[in-house]
């Protein structure tokens, strides 16, 4: 079999492998968009609204605005998306607007089904209990759109904005929890001040929901530093089994003399434990350290990109 020949084979079993990949990755990201969109339709029309509550972001804003006007809270949500999505083309640009638009649309069509499907969780309204279910339904549906790098087109995506063109010295979090904090407070005059504090509870439950999800995704990030006698098979472990970079450089303890291998890895902390699994495996008397991150800029999956504004 001449060059040729194994070229072409190997150009066809490329593509066979691609075209395997491509079906499963659009499903994937469909499976992410109407996850997403059915935790927060689902907590805002059988929860949230008939137990009279209310949050920060978008929803917090169309019960507001229901609350005076006899408008359809689907119709509202979906209009109120739309302003934002053109808001964000014009400031932000396409990058932006793509992100957000599959759970534009998505959004208001869970609205709409769970409006006409009449169905209510809790027999009796129970403040607490839809407080903490609101929170948990809502970091759900944050944190499985963040894992397909979606966003909802909310007060997260006004809080870009503001980050881009006014605030570039604030972190993006901080500008959104004004927000939120605003839209709540304007809540406990509105409504009362238990239904605004119970906003407060969900808010705090959803944002640690997040956490957990990206610290187990992404998003979130440690530095691994390790001294083994062998370093090739961890090496090895992490270049292609976790599909993580390494890098490596020579270090000297001064107590023995001796010169090893120390390896270092960015990883997440899920993928940290993997790591730390396997080495205690090859070799429990490895040296070995992990070290918090709060940001990195790379080209590696899920690192910030450097260009970004509103990555800190």
């Amino acid at each position: 079999m001449d060059n040729h020949q194994k070229a072409g084979e190997e150009q066809n079993k490329s593509s066979g492998k691609k075209k395997k990949i491509m079906p499963r990755r659009a499903l994937r990201e469909i499976l992410i968009v109407v996850s997403s969109a059915f935790c927060g339709a689902f907590v805002q029309i059988c929860v949230m609204i008939p137990c009279g509550m209310t949050s920060g972001g978008l929803p917090g804003i169309a019960r507001l605005i229901t609350h005076f006007f006899p408008i359809n809270y689907s119709v509202l949500y979906y209009l109120m998306s739309m302003v934002v999505v053109v808001v964000v083309f014009i400031t932000m640009g396409w990058e932006d607007v793509s992100k957000i638009l599959a759970l534009s649309f998505t959004y208001p069509v869970m609205l709409y089904l769970f409006e006409r499907s009449g169905y209510v969780l809790l027999e009796e309204p129970d403040p607490f209990l839809a407080a903490m279910l609101i929170g948990l339904f809502y970091g759900l549906a944050t944190g499985i759109g963040y894992i397909g790098g979606y966003a909802s087109g909310g007060t997260d995506s006004i809080a870009r904005v503001l980050k881009y063109k006014v605030f570039s010295y604030i972190p993006i979090g901080t500008i959104q929890l004004v927000m939120d904090g605003a839209i709540i407070l304007i809540s406990a005059f509105v409504f009362n001040m238990n239904v605004a504090l119970y906003a407060v509870v969900a808010a705090v439950v959803s944002a640690k929901v997040i956490s957990m999800i990206m610290v187990g995704v992404s998003g979130q990030f440690v530095q691994f530093d390790i001294i083994a006698s062998d370093p090739q098979p961890i090496t090895d472990f992490i270049l292609h089994d976790i599909g993580r970079a390494v890098t490596s450089h020579v270090s000297r303890g001064e107590y023995s003399g001796t010169e090893r291998r120390t390896l270092t890895v960015i990883c997440t902390p899920k993928e940290s434990i993997r790591i730390k699994q396997f080495i205690a495996e090859q070799d429990p008397t490895a040296f070995a350290t992990i070290q918090h991150i709060t940001t990195v800029w790379g080209k590696d999956k899920g690192f910030a990109d450097i260009r970004k504004v509103d990555n800190n």
